[in-house]
């Protein structure tokens, strides 16, 4: 019988973690009584993609995902401050 390092049950448990944080904010995207809730929720699953993208990097030893992982955390900023300006009303046409 194999027994699974410390490192890999940590990371596994993690990504239960993270995978319960993605329902929830995917929840509060459809139930969300504002659209600030509705941005806040979507930055939150945005994060949390971010994380098991980096779990699952760690988990398969390889540096693949960082990339995709910059980039993702990037433009999630500033989706984010940029609906956020919207939904404030400073953008001014």
């Amino acid at each position: 019988m194999g027994s699974i390092d410390p490192l890999s049950a940590v990371l596994f448990a993690s990504l239960v973690v993270l995978g319960v944080g993605i329902g929830l904010c995917t929840i509060r995207i459809a139930r969300g009584p504002t659209h600030f809730d509705r941005l806040l929720a979507f930055d939150c699953l945005l994060m949390n993609v971010v994380g098991v993208a980096l779990v699952a990097s760690m988990l398969l030893a390889t540096d693949a995902f960082i990339d995709m992982v910059l980039v993702t955390a990037l433009f999630g900023f500033i989706g984010t401050i940029s609906l956020a300006a919207y939904l404030e009303g400073s953008l001014v046409r």
